[in-house]
């Protein structure tokens, strides 16, 4: 009798990460939040990228980091979202397919797009600050979603950041009734507290109807909730969902489900060099150990000791595979 292999697919804002190492002067300089991520426009990317270049790059965005790392769990994962048909696009597609990650994205048609950008800031601290031109992202369409869902498959993951597309409510409802068409279970992050502030409505909502499993950092889940602090923030989620994880960088995370609480730890590193992609790790090890049927405690541990793969080199996943480029123009 063969085994099942659990299967997550994820869907979000498909995008190619371009990470420099920076003095935090230049944060100062774009007139960026330290830590946070901005939507900017072609124009101000360029100007960033232009005076930061060339970077290292990596096919990104926060659930496709998750599914990406989904490779090294022996879980199957596939990722939903949109390129343009230009030479990031293929980058992402290439990436994903030398992992082994399935990646049915929709190509935009439309040479005016470019396949979405982001430029991660790294100052010495070893904190990310990004500037994000989503590009073809954004454009997504529910019938982008609906052609390429698998039948079948366990969890499906929703990144908080599409509901800054027009049309990414719509695409992530689509998915979420695909999923319990297909007995899957649905998790969700809300990716980042700017985009919680601008969405906290259309989340909320998502949750009470769909959502099975909350993961974020405590910031995050704050924002969401209205809360004060990882424990209320745990609280809150407890009340909305039947699984949670409330990460908290260097003090661990707080994991539950109806089998109790727990404070786990994070795995020490040498030295943090870049946290860019260290929550979507988490999210990866967390995830595949439930579809895995492992304890929620496991969960929580697989995260950690994935989220700490990450924070010893640059960009979200294993440096080896970034490249230096320029950046094509928007």
């Amino acid at each position: 009798m063969t085994l099942k292999t659990p299967h997550i697919v994820g869907l979000g804002n498909a995008i190619v990460d371009v990470v420099v190492a920076v003095d935090p002067s230049v944060i100062d300089r774009h007139g960026l939040s330290m830590g946070g991520m901005h939507l900017v426009d072609a124009k101000a990317a360029r100007t960033l990228f232009d005076e930061v270049g060339p970077g290292v790059r990596q096919s990104g965005g926060s659930v496709a980091n998750s599914i990406a790392h989904l490779s090294e769990t022996g879980v199957k994962g596939t990722y939903l979202g949109k390129v343009a048909n230009d030479e990031l696009g293929q980058v992402f597609r290439d990436e994903m397919a030398a992992m082994g990650i399935a990646a049915p994205v929709a190509v935009a048609q439309d040479e005016s797009l470019g396949t979405g950008r982001c430029v991660v800031l790294v100052t010495p601290d070893g904190e990310r600050t990004m500037s994000t031109h989503l590009g073809a992202a954004v454009e997504i369409l529910p019938a982008e979603v609906r052609a390429p869902m698998p039948d079948a498959f366990d969890i499906l993951f929703v990144e908080g950041y599409l509901w800054d597309a027009p049309n990414g409510a719509a695409a992530i409802e689509t998915a979420a009734e695909l999923a319990k068409a297909a007995g899957a279970r649905i998790a969700m992050s809300p990716s980042d507290a700017g985009c919680v502030a601008r969405n906290a409505a259309a989340m909320q909502g998502f949750i009470t109807r769909y959502c099975d499993i909350l993961i974020g950092n405590s910031v995050e889940i704050d924002a969401l909730a209205g809360t004060n602090g990882a424990e209320a923030a745990l609280d809150w989620a407890l009340r909305q969902v039947a699984v949670a994880a409330v990460t908290e960088h260097d003090k661990g995370s707080l994991v539950a489900d109806a089998t109790g609480r727990h404070r786990i730890p994070a795995v020490a590193v040498s030295r943090v060099v870049d946290t860019t992609g260290a929550g979507d790790a988490y999210a990866s090890g967390f995830l595949a150990a439930l579809a895995l049927g492992e304890s929620i405690i496991d969960a929580g541990q697989r995260g950690a000791e994935m989220a700490a793969k990450v924070l010893v080199h640059y960009g979200a996943r294993d440096g080896a595979a970034a490249r230096a480029i320029s950046l094509p123009a928007a």
